[in-house]
């Protein structure tokens, strides 16, 4: 339309049916046509004629027209034009003057009832404020406009801390809501003011940020959760070293399948070297290479036992996918029954008791780390004591018998074998044989020989009790020799009286060569026959057999270690001895066998930033002298009066060299003169000075990394300041910064605590907490520096800081270029940040952004709406704005957009063919991702993936998602009055004035009408004066209807009446559910729709309200995308490379 064309523009004072076909104000529409601007030399109006203008058409017809109703103490619609004395007054509102000329062009206003003008009075009205604006606007175009200081959003701000720390620590989460303004969005000055309260919560956000610091030995880090105490020092740390072990844990089981499996495929040629074949198949390459070699050596290895020989050996090979032969599970039992074996019991790591001396223990927990991959035949015994799993009562009727207890001796080592003497097995409620009558009777004991003779049961004359072998066997006992395997069939009765019982025993070698012939005996309560590889060894040390075994048992225990590493299922590292805290590292098979020197170096690092963080050897020290001083006898000697566990000097050499005399004197241990040496070293004081020399060397090395971390931390902290304060730190600043830290320092704060007020300091500087730019001192508009423009550019992007690369580009000047420009955009529209734009801008815009926590929809109607649900419906306009923008998708797509983005959960909602093409989609995300063929990633109930056909199942853009249709309903009911009224101002942006006070409310529930909602709609909106809004939006609401209050589709209302979903459009159009509405949009509002999303999109950039003098880059915005195929590149390009955007105007 031409400035020509607009004298013809055709009004209607008094119908409502002759409006233009497109529903829009008639200044806006002007205001925006492309090459609008070129046509204004046409109509040179100065100042006096626009208040010619005014004076004699504008308030005339206002006064003849308009002031009965919109007067100071009327205002009909919040609205007074008697206030508007001159043009300016027109300027400085020019909102509200776009929203009378709206009216005034529909039709609107003045209404039916009142005196109507001329269709000429009403042109000239229009032409006449048409005039001012566009004259203000040619004379102020690009005018930056007025940009207040303001503080950042809570969403900012939130992300910012995330950017500066790598956590997700969301410190605002108590803040109150952030208000919004501008264009509808809350990142505008106008809007985020600072109370004294909200101070309050800064300082506090701010700590609470602040604890998450931890000082490492190479500087500052952040923890993922508060870091204000020992224990969760100790978490932070020790769930670090525990991760890498379970990393790096050896399975036994899949390493001896594999080194079969590779035995099979060398036999087949492979040239793959043992190395190789470990990197394939994931496993370590330095333990394959090493258990490879001792199993296929098996056959040179001295002392190696015929039948381990020859259970390795005799498993058969297989082709590469066929399962594992049965022979292979035997061999694994079989090493374990020699780990068992070849190691010996491994004895009590954990003492919880108070009676554990902690010097003592901890030597004898370095002793059993040592030793954990060596043999010994120290632990060889002749005796052993046995316990079976507790007999459980049956379950089927008497007589069946489905447990048994069975008996096994063997000879072991290929030995002769001896007699086992099997000494009062009795049936106990406990797991320990009783040590008096008392105990006897408290666990309901019972020996196995009266058990059986009260069941009159065969095996009694089986079992030789009392039988006299060289006088070893007393009645309750028995004697078995050779090769013996005896089952005894545990009857239902038996079962019952034995129930939760099990039967302990102890087994001894006997006879005159019982020292020379070891032997194996099992005793199990189970349903079938053992497995011999869990018996038990009877052995002495000297036993030529176990002598003979040594060079292999010496090559075993070092491939397959007792265990690899230790943690405690209850106390993790802990040293282990009675309620002081402290560590030990038990894990040397794991780093000799097993770990590369890149591997070994890791896991170093992680045990000296767990002794660091946790101040370890400080620690346990202290634990100690508390432990020794309240739980033992030694310290209560009053020459250990001077000894607190809370003395700061406790720590200083002179009181530790003090102490550890005073010890030495207590143990009786003689020193030589006023030395720490001993007279005569024993074991107990190498023990002791052991002991108090580690905690010495720990002291120190605790405090040279410190002097080195702190000083680091400050650094790392100061490098800190500048992200967070977005420009190099002056040199005040640092040296504020500095000198705060030796302040804190001075007055008695270790280094972290230091560092963290320090962070809380940054943190509260306006420098972070605010965005502005600084003022020019000239009157003319100047360009904002490279920082400033860094940082407007990336709130505006990511809603967060700028990173490195757009710092860099400040730095060296290249950002305020055009072109530098361009590519930083391109880089940030790729970066997965960009998701907060899609977040904070689309909705704000369209209201979705406050669903999760304020969503209107009554769970209790809805069965399966849960919070699962309502996070999903949430997310899924953010995902496809998200991937819209990065792919430079039509923009146009928001209305009609056939694909959308699904998780389980919400395809699962939405049920039907989207359902059953999400799966489709997984299965085809998950089939790429076990082929390689890209970078998916094993889908998840949490996988979103692109899902199209949104028309086939009655949706279509933005209109048909579940957060747009959930967060426009009522409770439990739709509402067609929200649906429509969105759809029409939030997103096309037309305004309606405020409806009345005394609006009657339509039922809360459409379950209990005997009406249906759009019969309501027919009887609500009967006024006049509510029809003359109702009737732009009510139509909208009601084509989307076929979707329930969830955004479920339904074909029925809660009362079980069928579902209306077509609608008769404001320009007379019939539209069938969301498609039809959607095609509507796109082809008859699409106008609308740019416009508002340029207005929207300006406001949210610049963070504040459109000006009129931003018109001409509206306009050229709305022109870009309609000849770029609405691809949203187009628009953030015209506005960052805007005058608006790059330049900072006077306060």
């Amino acid at each position: 339309m031409s400035l020509s064309d607009s004298r013809h523009v055709q009004f209607n004072s008094n119908s409502v049916n002759l409006r233009p076909a497109r529903v829009t104000s008639l200044l806006l529409r002007l205001l925006s046509l492309p090459g609008l601007l070129s046509t204004l030399a046409a109509f040179p109006l100065a100042r006096a004629d626009e208040i010619a203008a005014f004076n004699t058409t504008i308030q005339p017809y206002l006064q003849q027209y308009c002031i009965e109703c919109h007067n100071q103490q009327q205002a009909k619609g919040e609205l007074n034009l008697a206030r508007f004395q001159n043009p300016q007054d027109i300027i400085s509102n020019f909102r509200r003057w776009q929203a009378v000329i709206e009216f005034v062009e529909g039709g609107e206003m003045p209404p039916a009832e009142s005196r109507q003008p001329s269709l000429e009075e009403s042109r000239d009205l229009v032409n006449a404020v048409r005039t001012i604006l566009i004259s203000e606007a040619r004379k102020n175009a690009g005018d930056p406009g007025l940009v207040l200081p303001r503080r950042l959003t809570n969403t900012e701000y939130d992300l910012s801390v995330q950017q500066l720390t790598g956590i997700d620590i969301r410190p605002t989460h108590d803040f109150p809501p952030d208000p919004a303004a501008g264009e509808g969005f809350n990142n505008t000055g106008e809007a985020l003011s600072m109370s004294p309260s909200l101070v309050k919560k800064y300082l506090a956000a701010a700590q609470r940020v602040s604890d998450h610091l931890v000082l490492r030995t190479t500087g500052l880090s952040f923890a993922p959760f508060p870091v204000t105490s020992w224990n969760d020092r100790r978490t932070l740390a020790e769930d670090s070293v525990i991760r890498f072990y379970q990393q790096h844990k050896v399975h036994l089981p899949g390493y001896i399948e594999a080194a079969w499996r590779y035995r099979t495929a060398a036999a087949d040629q492979s040239d793959l070297t043992p190395a190789q074949f470990a990197q394939a198949n994931k496993l370590s390459p330095h333990y394959f290479q090493r258990l490879h070699t001792f199993l296929s050596s098996l056959a040179q290895q001295p002392g190696c036992p015929p039948d381990f020989l020859q259970a390795w050996a005799g498993i058969p090979a297989v082709s590469t996918a066929a399962p594992a032969p049965p022979e292979l599970a035997t061999f694994i039992r079989l090493v374990d029954r020699w780990q068992r074996d070849l190691h010996g019991p491994e004895g009590q790591l954990i003492k919880p008791n108070a009676g554990n001396w902690p010097i003592g223990h901890l030597a004898d927990r370095a002793r059993i780390a040592a030793h954990r991959n060596k043999y010994s035949g120290d632990h060889f015994r002749p005796t052993a004591f046995l316990r079976t799993s507790p007999v459980t009562p049956a379950q089927q009727p008497s007589g069946t018998e489905e447990q048994s207890l069975w008996i096994r001796i063997q000879p072991a080592f290929a030995s002769a074998g001896s007699p086992v003497i099997i000494r009062n097995p009795v049936f106990s409620k406990h797991d320990q044989l009783p040590r008096n009558a008392d105990e006897a009777a408290k666990h309901e004991v019972q020996s196995l020989r009266a058990v059986l003779q009260s069941a009159v049961t065969p095996e009694l004359t089986t079992l030789p009790f009392g039988q006299n072998i060289a006088g070893e066997a007393p009645e309750g006992s028995f004697i078995l020799a050779g090769t013996a395997l005896i089952r005894i069939p545990l009857s239902s009765e038996l079962r019952t009286t034995l129930a939760g019982k099990r039967l302990l025993l102890t087994a001894e070698l006997s006879g005159p060569a019982a020292d020379q012939n070891p032997m194996l005996v099992q005793c199990e309560i189970s349903t079938s026959e053992p497995d011999s590889n869990s018996a038990q060894l009877l052995a002495s040390a000297a036993a030529s057999a176990v002598q003979q075994l040594q060079p292999f048992a010496a090559a075993f225990c070092n491939v397959f270690p007792n265990r690899f590493f230790y943690v405690d299922s209850g106390r993790g590292l802990s040293a282990g001895f009675h309620l002081v805290e402290g560590f030990f590292r038990d894990d040397r098979p794991l780093v000799q066998l097993v770990l590369t020197d890149a591997e070994q170096r890791e896991l170093d690092t992680l045990w000296s930033e767990l002794d660091f963080i946790t101040e370890s050897t400080e620690t346990l020290f202290r634990g100690f002298v508390w432990f020794e001083r309240s739980e033992r006898e030694v310290l209560h000697d009053p020459r250990f009066d001077f000894l607190r566990s809370e003395d700061p000097e406790l720590i200083q050499p002179a009181m530790l060299e003090r102490f550890e005399k005073l010890y030495l004197d207590k143990l009786g241990i003689k020193r030589r003169d006023d030395t720490l040496e001993a007279e005569q070293p024993d074991e107990r004081y190498r023990i002791v000075h052991g002991f108090f020399t580690a905690v010495r060397q720990g002291l120190l090395r605790q405090s040279t990394l410190m002097d080195v971390a702190a000083e680091q931390g400050l650094q790392d902290l100061l490098q800190l300041a500048e992200k967070a304060w977005r420009h190099p730190l002056t040199q005040p600043q640092q040296e504020a910064l500095t000198g705060l830290y030796q302040r804190l320092r001075n007055e008695g704060q270790k280094p972290e605590q230091a560092l963290r007020g320090v962070l809380t300091g940054i943190l509260m500087s306006p420098e972070f907490s605010y965005l502005y730019f600084p003022a020019n001192a000239g009157q003319q508009p100047e360009p904002l520096s490279g920082w400033s423009l860094a940082s407007r550019l990336s709130f505006f992007l990511w809603s967060s800081l700028p990173d490195e690369h757009l710092l860099e580009a400040a730095r060296d000047g290249s950002l305020t270029t055009d072109t530098q420009l361009r590519q930083q955009l391109q880089r940030m529209l790729a970066d997965p940040r960009i998701s907060s734009f899609a977040r904070e801008f689309f909705g704000q815009w369209l209201r979705f952004r406050d669903f999760p926590e304020r969503d209107p929809i009554d769970a209790a109607a809805f069965t399966w709406y849960d919070a699962e649900l309502r996070l999903a419906m949430a997310e899924e306009p953010v995902r496809v704005f998200t991937q819209l923008l990065q792919q430079d998708r039509p923009l146009t797509e928001l209305l009609n957009g056939d694909t959308t983005m699904l998780n389980e959960r919400l395809a699962r909602h939405y049920g039907g063919i989207l359902e059953q093409r999400f799966q489709q989609a997984r299965s085809a995300h998950a089939q790429q991702a076990v082929t390689g063929s890209g970078a998916a990633a094993p889908a998840d109930v949490q996988t979103w993936l692109p899902v199209e056909g949104l028309r086939e199942a009655g949706r279509g853009g933005i209109f048909g998602m579940a957060v747009v249709l959930a967060k426009n309903s009522a409770g439990d009911r739709t509402s067609p009055v929200k649906r429509g009224f969105w759809s029409v101002h939030h997103l096309l942006g037309q305004h309606f004035p405020p409806p009345p006070a005394d609006v009657p409310e339509l039922p809360k529930s459409e379950a209990g009408s005997d009406r249906t909602i759009r019969e309501l709609l027919v009887a609500h909106v009967a006024a006049p004066q509510c029809a003359m809004c109702h009737r732009h939006f009510d139509s909208l609401g009601l084509a989307l209807e076929g979707f329930d209050a969830t955004g479920r589709a339904r074909t029925h209302d809660l009362a079980g009446r069928p579902i209306d979903n077509t609608a008769v459009l404001p320009d007379g159009s019939t539209a069938a559910g969301i498609p039809g509405l959607a095609d509507y949009v796109a082809a008859k509002r699409r106008d609308d729709f740019l416009e508002t999303l340029c207005r929207r999109f300006l406001g949210y950039a610049l963070g504040r309200s459109v000006q009129l003098s931003d018109q001409p880059l509206l306009d050229d915005m709305k022109t870009a995308l309609e000849q770029n195929n609405f691809r949203p590149t187009v628009l953030f390009e015209k506005v960052i490379l805007s005058p608006q955007f790059r330049l900072r105007g006077q306060n």
